[in-house]
């Protein structure tokens, strides 16, 4: 072996030695424990000892220098060889956060989930954009006989020409606002004056107060259509309870206390040409019945304030405060049917159809039940056949428009008169002297706070003050 040969020899050895004796690099520390572990780099190639050029025998290639470049070894007779310094230790790679869970999912702002009790928890500008007092509404109602717009015939008997106006407030508020269940507090007040001369107030063009209504309204939703359709089929029943007050003159004047009424209703929602249409999308009808029962000083009307003389069947002259001979209506029995059409887009065509059934006291034969007296002597005066029992029909046909959602127009005819005429026929429940014209002009009051306020939404609004009126019988 030459001394060449044994000098590359040894060149390898150290090499090698040196190569092993290289600090390892630091491992990187240990993510979190709430953060998962990052993908493992792929290990680097492994490189080959480094060999000396100039060591090399001749003809072979030259060796790759490696990235850190070991000491070169010591030449006999020369200076001892440095130990080479180690390299870095390589950087760590950089700490990456698992995202959370649903990041990337936009939340509902209006549904939180409570960690406390598990449940969905609205929040409040939810709250705040529903406005509890929705529905609540002012109309304006101007109506007069069809004989002033000259159709029909001359009015007989009492029945005279009549126009006026008549303005009502009806609030309206969700006591209990479900997407199935909901009960509602209405009310209603508002005042009517003449603006003709005819005998239904004392003074001329007199304002006068109508009966206050105070009422509250259960509904539950029983079955709605889904699927693409949804919405198109839909049935509703409630129960109503109101309470008439006596603030007219009319009332107040005739002894009577309030009247209480209550009774079951049923809406229908039935699709015709479905919601994608522009008109004839669905048809609603409502069906209700009420009952009520008048409370009042007596079972005619009386007035205490009254002292008028008046000449009973024996010939004797009595003070008396009765401002008629005839009952009032102690008990009405109330049977209406609303249908609602749309007809195009925001157009729509109402009618109702009502049947008033009037129940009055049955007196006895010569004087009242209740009397002590002995009545023998003018029982013949009184009318052995009283009528007890009267009916009233309601016809009404309208169209409805809404402007801009803040206020409604309607325009309609109206018929509620009595069933047996003054000439002693029946007449049809689509017309009599009594019949009128009239315009409502309604406002919207959640609708137009919401405008003002840019807050709540406009819903569960009647579509027009006859429908409000209906659903309050």
């Amino acid at each position: 072996m030459t001394f060449r040969s044994l000098l590359v020899a040894a060149g390898v050895l150290g090499s090698i030695s040196v190569a092993s004796a290289q600090t390892p690099p630091e491992p990187p520390k240990a993510p979190p424990a709430d953060v998962a572990p990052p993908a493992a780099p792929a290990p680097p190639a492994e490189q080959a000892p480094p060999v000396d050029p100039a060591a090399a025998p001749p003809g072979a290639p030259a060796a790759v220098a490696p990235a850190t470049t070991p000491a070169a070894p010591a030449e006999p007779g020369g200076p001892a060889a440095q130990p080479a310094e180690p390299p870095p230790p390589p950087e760590p790679p950089p700490e990456t956060k698992t995202p959370e869970p649903n990041a990337g999912a936009v939340a509902s702002p209006a549904v939180r989930w409570s960690q406390t009790t598990g449940a969905d928890t609205v929040l409040e500008e939810d709250e705040e954009t529903k406005l509890r007092w929705r529905g609540s509404t002012f109309t304006w109602n101007q109506g007069g006989t069809t004989t002033i717009f000259g159709v029909g015939r001359d009015n007989i008997g009492s029945e005279g020409e009549f126009y006026g106006w008549d303005f009502t407030l009806r609030p309206n508020y969700y006591l209990l606002d479900r997407p199935k269940d909901k009960v509602t507090l209405n009310a209603e007040i508002g005042w009517v004056t003449e603006l003709t001369n005819s005998d239904t107030t004392q003074y001329y063009r007199e304002p006068q107060l109508k009966d206050t209504a105070l009422g509250i309204r259960y509904g539950r939703e029983l079955w709605q259509s889904g699927g693409a359709t949804g919405g198109d089929y839909r049935t509703e029943a409630a129960m109503r309870l109101r309470v008439l007050l006596p603030t007219s003159p009319t009332s107040w004047n005739a002894g009577r206390y309030f009247s209480l009424s209550f009774g079951p209703q049923v809406v229908q929602k039935v699709k015709l040409l479905g919601s994608k249409a522009d008109g004839l999308n669905h048809a609603t009808a409502t069906l209700g019945v009420t009952y009520a029962h008048l409370f009042a000083e007596s079972y005619t009307p009386v007035n205490g304030d009254l002292k008028r003389t008046r000449r009973i069947a024996t010939g004797e002259t009595v003070i008396d405060d009765q401002l008629s001979g005839w009952s009032q209506d102690m008990d009405r029995l109330t049977t209406s049917l609303d249908i609602d059409l749309p007809l195009y887009k925001d157009l729509s065509l109402g009618t109702s159809f009502g049947l008033i059934s009037r129940f009055k006291h049955e007196f006895t034969n010569g004087c009242d039940e209740d009397s002590s007296d002995d009545c023998t002597e003018y029982r013949s005066v009184r009318n052995p056949d009283p009528t007890t029992y009267l009916v009233n029909t309601v016809f009404d046909v309208n169209l409805s428009h809404p402007i801009y959602d803040v206020v409604d127009v309607t325009l309609g005819y109206n018929n509620t008169a009595l069933q047996l005429g003054e000439d002693g026929k029946r007449r049809t429940m689509f017309y009599s002297p009594d019949a009128q014209f009239y315009l409502d002009i309604t406002a919207n009051l959640d609708a137009i706070y919401s405008k003002v306020t840019g807050r709540g939404e406009k819903k569960d609004k009647p579509g027009t003050a006859r429908a409000a009126r209906q659903q309050n019988l």
